[in-house]
């Protein structure tokens, strides 16, 4: 899966990512190439919308991983609701405040 960036600046691939936290009001990235500190990719007017924004990545990215998992015809179940709920359900947009 890949997160896009708030400002639509950049494209994070989860396979290199090793965390997403929330610092304050922001979301922040580390992956293995920008070891020694995290990297904002999104910022909110709250903590709390934060927190909201890293639950909706973590749902994302659990659906997205089933899917990847599920057999053919579990993948034939899921399809409407994926495509209905995500646009492209590999891929999560930091949303706007």
């Amino acid at each position: 899966m890949i997160i896009v960036s708030q400002d639509k600046m950049e494209i994070i691939n989860l396979d290199r990512v090793t965390e997403i936290s929330v610092s304050g009001n922001c979301i922040c990235v580390t992956d293995r190439i920008e070891q020694e500190a995290g990297y904002i990719v999104a910022e909110y007017k709250t903590e709390e919308r934060a927190k909201e924004v890293l639950k909706e990545i973590i749902q994302t990215n659990t659906n997205f991983e089933y899917y990847k998992c599920a057999d053919e015809s579990e993948r034939n179940e899921l399809n409407p609701f994926m495509k209905t709920k995500y646009q492209y359900f590999d891929t999560y947009e930091m949303p706007e405040d």
